[in-house]
C-alpha cells in the first residue's frame, strides 16, 4: 500500500467513526440540544424577532409640542374656509381648505424651507411623497400650501432654533370637512434623518429623509 493510500484509508476510517458516534445513543442528548436551539431560532424569526422595532406614536393634544430629531411642531388653530384672499386662494368647486397654524421650530444647524429648498436643505416639511406632517383620517385633494401666520412672508424659511407660526392649507373634499367636527383627523408628524447627496454636483446637498410616525397631533375647529 502506497502512502497517498494509507492517508486515505485513514481519513475514511476516521469518517466512518465520526458517522458512528453521531449516531450513537450518546449523542442522542446533543441532537436533541440543537433540534431545540433551532426550535427556538425559527419561532424568534417567525414572531418577527428580526423585524425593526416600530414605536408606538404619541398622541399629541392640541397646543402641546410634538418633538422629534430635527424639528418640533404644536398646533394652534384649526379651521375651515372656502378662501384665503390674502394668499390668492380659493377652493375648487366640491372642495373645502383646511387650514392649520403651527408653530415650528427647526431644530437642525442649517436653514431649511417649508415648501422648498434653502441653503442646500431640501426638508420636504410638507412637500413630496412621503413629507413629514401629512394629514390622516382624511386624504387631501392637492398639495398643501403655507406662508407665515402673520401673513408677511409666503416663503418660509425657518432658522435653526428660530420657532415660526405657520399656517398650512389642505385642500380637502367637502364630504370629508365633517371629520373635523367628529375628531377623527390627525396632524401626523414624521421623524427626520439627515441624508447628504450621492451624486459628486451635489454631494453637499441635505435632505431631511421621512423615518418612523413620531406623533399624532388632535386637530380642534375653534368654537
Amino acid at each position: 500500500m502506497t502512502r497517498t493510500q494509507g492517508v486515505a484509508a485513514g481519513a475514511r476510517n476516521a469518517a466512518a467513526g465520526a458517522a458512528r458516534a453521531a449516531i450513537s445513543r450518546r449523542a442522542v442528548p446533543f441532537w436533541i440540544a440543537v433540534a431545540a436551539v433551532i426550535g427556538l431560532v425559527a419561532g424568534f424569526i417567525g414572531f418577527g424577532g428580526l423585524a425593526p422595532a416600530s414605536r408606538t406614536p404619541t398622541m399629541v393634544a392640541a397646543g402641546s409640542e410634538a418633538r422629534t430629531s430635527l424639528y418640533s411642531v404644536s398646533v394652534l388653530d384649526v379651521e375651515l374656509t372656502d378662501t384665503v384672499e390674502s394668499q390668492f386662494l380659493e377652493a375648487e368647486p366640491g372642495e373645502t381648505l383646511l387650514l392649520v397654524t403651527v408653530r415650528l421650530e427647526n431644530l437642525s444647524d442649517r436653514a431649511v424651507g417649508v415648501e422648498r429648498s434653502a441653503d442646500r436643505v431640501e426638508s420636504r416639511m410638507i412637500i413630496g411623497r412621503e413629507p413629514m406632517l401629512e394629514l390622516s383620517g382624511v386624504t387631501p385633494t392637492g398639495t398643501a400650501r403655507s406662508w407665515r401666520a402673520d401673513e408677511s412672508q409666503r416663503a418660509v424659511i425657518l432658522q435653526p432654533g428660530v420657532p415660526a407660526d405657520v399656517t398650512i392649507a389642505w385642500p380637502i373634499a367637502d364630504d370629508d370637512a365633517t371629520a373635523l367636527d367628529e375628531g377623527t383627523i390627525r396632524l401626523d408628524a414624521y421623524d427626520a434623518v439627515e441624508q447628504s447627496g450621492q451624486v459628486i454636483l451635489a454631494a453637499s446637498t441635505i435632505s431631511w429623509r421621512r423615518s418612523e410616525l413620531s406623533a399624532q397631533l388632535a386637530l380642534e375647529p375653534a368654537p
